[in-house]
Formats: structure tokens, sequence, C-alpha cells
């Protein structure tokens, strides 16, 4: 997985709310024309997803990303991080990390 590419994707992403296990994350609808937004779906769609994410659901309606976790394997304050560090390459290394831990 590119981390390079999923921190580009930062500026197009807010994070919505956030309570232990769930994740609503809402996109900017400037997104739905950025070739880096384009290249990351097809990156994912070939990417599995770590066990402890339960579940993920798009809706184009309210322009929302909903993320299901497991509070056992995520810890929410690593998510909390990840999502509000200003630096780049922290949010980089944090989600690189965790990605691999989580696959381990």
């Amino acid at each position: 997985m590119n981390f390079q590419n999923l921190a580009s994707l930062r500026q197009y992403l807010t994070l919505s709310e956030h309570k232990a296990g769930t994740l609503k994350v809402k996109i900017k609808a400037s997104a739905l024309g950025a070739p880096i937004v384009k290249e990351c779906i097809a990156e994912f769609k070939n990417t599995p997803m770590p066990k402890a994410i339960l579940d993920a659901n798009v809706n184009i309606f309210t322009q929302t990303i909903t993320i299901t976790y497991d509070i056992n394997s995520i810890n929410p304050e690593d998510i909390d991080e990840l999502f509000n560090t200003p630096n780049e390459e922290r949010f980089t290394l944090l989600a690189e990390n965790y990605y691999n831990k989580l696959l381990a």
C-alpha cells in the first residue's frame, strides 16, 4: 500500500465523528475528480483490509465513509492521532506502522 498517496488524501477528508469502534469521515466533493483519489481507490480494491476493520461503508449521498473497527486491535487514541497530526511525514509513519502491525 502506498502510504504517501494515502497521506495526500487527507486534504479531501475530515474526521466528522469518532467513537471507539466507529469512525465517520467526510469526503469533500472536490475529491471526485482528483486523480490521486482514483489511484487510491484502485489500490484499495486490490489490497486486503486488516481483520481489525470489521466494516467499511461509503455513502455517496452524505459523502461519508463509516468504518467499524475492533477496539481490541485498534486503539481509538491512535486513530485520533492519525487523523489529527498536521505533519504528513508523521501521518505516513503512523499509518504504515499501524497497518503492518495489524497484518502481522
